[in-house]
């Protein structure tokens, strides 16, 4: 069956009394109306009908799929070129086709009660499809919630068209991530001073050559202690870390992400290896945890704790225990973000639901520094896709902050920590899908340790 039509099936199966009503999106404009941005269909409509033309509107009523696209106008064919004929969009989505102009006719008799849908990021698009709805789209609304509901379930639990899609994602992610490392040792061999905007455009190459797009802006900074630096230009300076988090969407929208943290002249310095390998045995036993039934906020702990017997370890911390460290959450102003988060048809798969998605029924977040910033607050369960990234870094105004000044004077060294404040930051990010044995890493051909890094820049170009 075409795995389209098997989640249309299931999906009804969840929701019998439920239609539902998804809109694409249109173009969103730049400045102008006629200067747009490249369309991306919204996730949940790429997830049950793939990629269709903007505009288009999904329905499922009663098991049925249908998909409605605009008509071809004239200034389509002149601007455009004449689009994919119905034959072909409907082989690959598993909908019936029709023209838009028939939409009104098939949701004529559909009580208001019984037609859902969820709403986009941009107002705009919620007020078209309010055109179509009758209302603006909310999970405050009954019906809104169930789909909701519905799709968070069959999206947490990836099935093998979803794992494919995935695959091909990460493993162009990871291809990326290969020509940004080669243009770093291209730069070091020649003595020269690139900057991080030639690191971006090595990285862009191979995800443009294969019709792809990234799936979120890069971060590439050698300002690695600011965790969504994505202001690029600074020049490489020999001795710094770079730092880059990069992802490709493939063709057909799904995402991968990984984080890399490279020595820009091609080899780190003692303290640069010290934080690095205390990050990498972070994410090594944090990625030993992943099977089903873990619990994520036991992966964050780990991470936390590897983290801190680390820098007590260096010297960095002192005048406690690991659980001392944990308890008082001195910890946290060395990793002040989560352990990872879900991944799939969009990097932080399904965020645009809330926590409602990311969180299991009752949980709420914590208010607690560093833990508030958990993306994700479920066991886990197979067919789940996740990134794993702990990150150590150095961020000055953190140990100034007066509401942590009684951890700071307790447990941080603060000669000690000094010393190591010229290492900025180190994040270390890798995809992993959750099996029935256990996890697959989903871009295993990445370099991770030192010396796989520092070899293949030592290799001749």
């Amino acid at each position: 069956m075409n795995h389209f039509k098997l989640r249309h099936k299931i999906l009804s199966e969840k929701i019998p009394d439920i239609s539902v009503l998804l809109f694409s999106g249109t173009s969103l404009s730049r400045n102008y109306p006629a200067n747009t941005y490249p369309f991306r269909a919204q996730s949940h409509f790429l997830y049950l009908a793939g990629v269709c033309p903007e505009g288009s509107y999904f329905l499922l009523r009663e098991g049925t799929a249908r998909l409605f696209v605009p008509e071809v106008t004239l200034d389509d064919i002149v601007w455009s070129g004449m689009p994919e004929s119905a034959e072909i969009i409907a082989e690959r989505s598993g909908c019936e086709v029709h023209e838009l102009s028939e939409l009104p006719e098939y949701l004529k008799d559909i009580a208001a009660e019984r037609l859902a849908s969820l709403p986009h990021s941009e107002a705009s698009q919620n007020n078209i499809l309010s055109g179509a709805l009758g209302r603006l789209p909310s999970l405050e609304n009954a019906a809104d919630r169930r789909l909701a509901l519905a799709l968070i379930e069959m999206r947490l639990h990836n099935d093998e068209a979803a794992c494919r899609e995935l695959r091909r994602a990460c493993a162009l992610t990871v291809k990326a991530h290969m020509y940004g490392l080669r243009a770093l040792r291209g730069i070091n061999r020649g003595g020269g001073y690139g900057s991080e905007s030639d690191i971006n455009e090595a990285m862009l190459d191979p995800i443009i050559r294969n019709g792809g797009y990234v799936s979120f802006n890069p971060i590439i900074s050698t300002s690695g202690e600011r965790l969504h630096q994505v202001k690029l230009g600074e020049n490489l300076a020999p001795g710094r870390l770079l730092l880059v988090d990069f992802g490709a969407e493939s063709p057909s929208g799904w995402a991968g992400d990984i984080t890399n943290t490279w020595p820009v002249n091609g080899k780190y310095s003692g303290k640069q290896a010290l934080i690095y390998n205390t990050c990498l045995r972070a994410h090594k036993e944090c990625a030993a945890m992943l099977r089903a039934g873990t619990e994520w906020t036991q992966v964050h702990g780990k991470a936390l704790a590897v983290i801190a017997e680390g820098l007590q370890e260096i010297g960095i911390l002192k005048g406690g225990s690991v659980e001392e460290y944990l308890e008082d959450n001195v910890i946290s102003l060395f990793m002040p973000h989560g352990i990872g988060h879900l991944m799939g048809i969009d990097v932080h798969d399904m965020e645009d639901l809330g926590d409602l998605a990311g969180y299991a029924p009752g949980r709420e977040r914590s208010k607690k520094f560093g833990w508030n910033c958990l993306r994700l607050n479920r066991p886990l369960a197979e067919g789940m896709a996740v990134t794993v990234e702990p990150g150590i870094y150095f961020i000055p105004e953190l140990f100034e902050r007066p509401e942590f000044a009684d951890s700071v004077r307790k447990y941080v060294d603060r000669e000690r920590l000094a010393q190591f404040l010229e290492v900025h930051g180190v994040r270390i990010e890798r995809d992993y899908l959750i099996t029935a044995g256990g996890s697959e890493l989903l871009t295993p051909d990445m370099p991770t340790k030192i010396c796989e890094i520092e070899d293949f820049m030592e290799q001749t170009l």
